[in-house]
């Protein structure tokens, strides 16, 4: 079977702008002398056959440039990504030639080889896969309205896990579960939920702590002294 790497790339790091004042996309951030993305796709070389990148239009160009700028050795091509990460990652699968799928955060550079393949070899026996690592910490939830800053319940965290990526998704599953997702106008808050809510079983694969997703200063400092060791 064949693998497509997906990486919705079409975000303006809108949160990370906000604690930072920068401007640039975390994706196209500078880390350890290559662009974050850059680490993320390098990251699947020797593992999939090809990428599809999903990216805003207005970063087109930009991306294109990276690509240059830094090759990979497998194919990567471009499509225009959606309104949402749910629309621009079901843009990619209908670009994606690959019998299996795997979507990866495009500002998760910290992946390694071993929580790829586990997951890959998770798809040889399941529709679906999520690299997961269990909740450690005590997870309170909070009240609504004027009770939102007061703790509403401390909620039990036997067979809670906190999602990363690669998800994965055999493709004829991905393209069925998207389309309805499409028109039946879900908001789900990962690909995994997609396949879930169209009736696949997914199965969870170990991940790792150090599989980070950069969402702030604090988490680029982290993966720049990562790669520095």
């Amino acid at each position: 079977m064949t693998t497509t790497l997906i990486i919705p790339a079409a975000g303006t790091g809108t949160r990370f702008g906000a604690v930072s004042g920068e401007k640039t996309p975390k994706q196209f951030l500078d880390l350890a002398g290559k662009p974050v993305l850059s680490w993320s796709l390098a990251a699947f070389a020797g593992l999939v056959d090809e990428a599809v990148l999903a990216v805003n239009d207005d970063w087109r160009d930009a991306l294109v440039e990276l690509l240059a700028a830094h090759p990979q050795t497998f194919p990567v091509r471009v499509v225009t990504g959606g309104e949402t990460r749910q629309a621009s990652v079901h843009a990619a699968i209908l670009a994606a030639t690959g019998d299996v799928i795997l979507v990866h955060d495009a500002v998760r550079p910290l992946v390694s080889t071993a929580v790829i393949c586990a997951c890959i070899d998770a798809l040889k026996q399941h529709p679906a896969a999520v690299v997961a690592v269990p909740c450690a910490a005590t997870v309170k939830r909070a009240g609504t309205g004027q009770d939102s800053t007061m703790v509403a319940a401390t909620v039990p965290r036997d067979g809670l896990y906190l999602a990363q990526t690669p998800q994965g998704f055999l493709r004829h599953a991905g393209i069925q579960a998207f389309a309805r997702a499409a028109a039946e106008n879900w908001t789900c808050s990962d690909d995994a939920q997609v396949l879930e809510l169209a009736g696949y079983a997914v199965a969870l694969v170990p991940g790792e702590a150090v599989n980070i997703k950069i969402t702030t200063p604090d988490d680029l400092d982290f993966a720049q002294a990562w790669l520095s060791r």
